[in-house]
């Protein structure tokens, strides 16, 4: 029984990691996929030595992996503009709502308002004193941009 083609390496080697991609988070072994089989095509058209194949593989996988990742996660990921993932437990606040501060706010530095339920961290343009009741202006992320009422 003789050497198997390296190209049939390439390949089952690129198959294999198309499918540990489904089972590990983090969209990366689809780029190294991608330059397995890049390099079982180069080594089916043309036989190279195996250190080329390694540099072949090396150079598509990073190659792909920098091009192309941020593309594709945009268009299949979800992603939102920001680049954080949305979270569909987050509560968003409503503007014109009310809330109590409970910590004191001092521009720039963050305070914490007492809304919904819960404490939020709270950003204001002016210094507001705990206790005082305060009318949410807006929302970034997890943090409440308030005003005084």
């Amino acid at each position: 029984m003789g050497m198997l083609d390296p190209a049939l390496y390439w390949l089952i080697i690129g198959v294999m990691l198309f499918f540990l991609e489904l089972a590990v988070p983090g969209f990366i072994l689809f780029f190294f996929a991608l330059g397995a089989l890049v390099t079982a095509l180069v080594s089916w058209l043309s036989p190279i030595d195996i250190a080329w194949q390694l540099a072949l593989f090396i150079a598509a996988s990073l190659v792909s992996l920098l091009l192309l990742r941020n593309i594709i996660q945009k268009r299949i990921g979800g992603v939102t503009p920001e680049g954080s993932k949305e979270d569909e437990d987050v509560v968003h606040a409503v503007a014109g709502d009310k809330g109590v501060v409970s910590m004191t706010i001092v521009p720039p530095a963050e305070g914490r308002i007492k809304y919904s339920g819960t404490t939020w961290r709270a950003i204001a343009d002016e210094k507001i004193e705990e206790g005082e009741i305060v009318s949410i202006i807006g929302q970034k992320n997890l943090v409440i941009q308030v005003e005084k009422v």
